[in-house]
């Protein structure tokens, strides 16, 4: 997707679902976005049935909308930790990640975008008493690193798009190389986040170069965008 598309925005959105099902270990073909923040004026809580193992959730979260989003991995913080058998071992979890496909019981709606990248919105996801059983969630703990995992998608896509972009071939193989390093430390180095950090300069540096050719003028809302992932890349 990201490679023929001419609006970043596609770029951005391919990489977040490459985040989300290498991170979250999702094999699922669907579509799917992360539910995290939640919305103040109806904040999220949460009942466990000890008997029936089932955890019951209200309120409200905020979620990226695409054109078609398939299922919402929700995070919530439990009010109260719940016992959870993991690796064959009992645990005490206080958050968990909930896999959401569409349900009576949850509402989905979009509202206008705010500072966020073109043709990509968000919206609030209602939850109205939601069963849950204990076999469909996992620890919420899986959540810590998403935030490089993400990144690294990012710059990971922004590479490959320059790469079939760009017409000068000085900048054709510089670009491929980025990439290239860039596969192989995700594949060597000891984490994600150290991936990261050490190529982030080297793909600013690439966003500005790309902003220098002509290329970039069939790119739609480039300006806009271009400055949301220097900022993704801080």
């Amino acid at each position: 997707m990201a490679s023929v598309s001419n609006n970043l925005s596609w770029i951005f959105f391919s990489a977040y679902q490459c985040a989300i099902r290498y991170h979250f270990k999702q094999k699922t073909r669907a579509t799917i976005s992360l539910a995290v923040r939640e919305i103040s004026a109806a904040p999220i809580k949460t009942t466990f049935d000890n008997k029936k193992n089932i955890l019951l959730i209200s309120g409200k979260k905020s979620w990226l909308v695409s054109t078609n989003v398939d299922m919402i991995l929700l995070y919530v913080k439990l009010g109260e930790p719940i016992e959870f058998q993991l690796n064959n071992k009992m645990s005490f979890l206080n958050s968990v990640l909930v896999p959401l496909y569409r349900d009576k019981s949850t509402t989905r709606e979009t509202f206008e975008k705010v500072k966020f990248l073109k043709n990509l919105n968000q919206g609030n996801l209602t939850l109205k008493d939601t069963k849950i059983m204990s076999t469909n969630y996992f620890s919420g703990k899986n959540i810590r690193g998403f935030g490089y995992m993400e990144q690294f998608f990012v710059m990971l896509s922004l590479g490959i798009f320059f790469v079939t972009k760009v017409n000068n071939i000085k900048y054709k193989r510089m670009f491929f190389k980025a990439v290239k390093v860039l596969i192989s430390d995700f594949n060597t180095r000891n984490s994600p986040k150290m991936t990261v950090k050490f190529h982030k300069k080297h793909f600013k540096k690439m966003i500005h170069i790309f902003d220098s050719l002509p290329e970039r003028k069939v790119i739609i809302g480039w300006e806009f965008d271009k400055n949301i992932f220097l900022n993704l890349l801080k």
